[in-house]
């Protein structure tokens, strides 16, 4: 859509979206991949960090591979065994299994450097004319392994001592939009795809008062933040208005003056007035989330409505004593640690919600969208 709309379009960091239209042959042109769906440039690598190949692709092509030593992945253990694959690369077991490829393994203390270069050098390039920038880092992703300049910083650990990499990668990336001269036109929406995947790490809570982790359906879960700099448009202060990363595609439309394709992003509403301060803006009606597991649960105004307790803890499944557990009803105004279940004493509200949530899964948007 930006792409359409004149921006130069480039997305650094993980693309965990696949490669080719079946398996993917390292060794050779990559494609249908970032730029076949709207990006004009990519540099990244091809899943998580934690992940085979522990290679770097820039467009089409792993950078730096020797021909004479080719790529094999899988990530069939039977296959694997089959062709002598190892579970080990670029100095440590990963998901999958690889041989070859070592003249382009990353180091995993480097990849903050690296990723944070090219984003900067996108920005240096593209600084004359419109442009989208979608920076995926891997911090903080598994394996936590965070340049030696960062480690021991946090004093909790190697994965906090990657937030702190991750905040100078975000920083050098503003620093470049304010020596270019951009940054007062220039809309940075900083968030995450989930709530962090521990809940406690030495007496500190990652989440705050949220409960729950990642691919849970407790706030915790997928409750992120969601930072915004726009000094030409956006009003300093804290906005409560219910907004989820689906708003994106609407908001960057409404920005750009285009309409989304027809039928693209049903779901997506635009914050543009909520960022710029306009106290009549109209917000999101209601928010569906969804688990690790596909699992699903609703919020509207100040309740949160989970249909299933025994279902809220995706990957790790319901405690024992939970697996019949019912729903649960919670006022997150008042209760934002979801402690209290209030399902029993409102009735009403739980066949409401719940009827709001069946008519959403039947309708190709949501209701009070857009």
């Amino acid at each position: 859509m930006l792409k359409g709309a004149g921006y130069r379009t480039g997305i650094v960091g993980k693309w965990h979206l696949g490669f080719t239209a079946g398996k993917p042959d390292y060794n050779k042109d990559l494609a249908p991949g970032p730029l076949e769906v709207g990006f004009h440039e990519f540099f990244g690598f091809p899943a998580t960090n934690d992940r085979m190949p522990t290679v770097f692709i820039r467009n089409h092509r792993v950078v730096g591979l020797d021909p004479a030593d080719p790529i094999r992945v899988s990530y069939d253990k039977a296959e694997a065994q089959s062709q002598g694959l190892r579970p080990m690369a670029a100095g440590r077991q990963r998901i999958g299994w690889m041989s070859g490829g070592k003249s382009a393994w990353w180091k995993d203390i480097s990849i903050a450097d690296t990723l944070t270069a090219e984003a900067v050098d996108f920005i240096e390039r593209h600084q004359k004319q419109p442009f989208f920038l979608f920076f995926a880092p891997h911090d903080c992703h598994a394996p936590t392994i965070p340049h030696p300049r960062f480690a021991g910083t946090s004093g909790l650990g190697p994965r906090a001592d990657m937030i702190h990499e991750l905040d100078w990668s975000v920083g050098e990336v503003l620093r470049a939009l304010d020596r270019t001269g951009v940054a007062p036109n220039t809309l940075v929406l900083f968030s995450s795809d989930n709530g962090a995947y521990v809940e406690e790490e030495k007496g500190h809570l990652p989440n705050g008062p949220l409960r729950g982790q990642k691919s849970q359906l407790w706030d915790g879960g997928s409750r992120g933040p969601l930072i915004v700099r726009w000094p030409d448009r956006v009003t300093r202060g804290v906005s409560d208005a219910l907004a989820g990363l689906v708003d994106v595609p609407a908001t960057a439309a409404a920005i750009a003056g285009v309409n989304p394709p027809s039928g693209a992003a049903p779901d997506s509403f635009n914050l543009l007035p909520v960022l710029s301060g306009d106290p009549a803006a109209q917000t999101r009606d209601h928010l569906i989330l969804m688990s690790g597991t596909g699992e699903l649960a609703i919020r509207k105004g100040p309740w949160k409505l989970i249909p299933d307790l025994s279902k809220a803890y995706g990957w790790k499944g319901a405690p024992k004593g939970k697996k019949n557990a019912g729903p649960g009803l919670f006022n997150l105004d008042q209760d934002p640690g979801e402690k209290r279940n209030l399902a029993s004493k409102n009735p009403a509200i739980v066949k409401r919600l719940n009827n709001l949530l069946a008519t959403s899964r039947k309708s190709t948007a949501s209701a009070g969208d857009r």
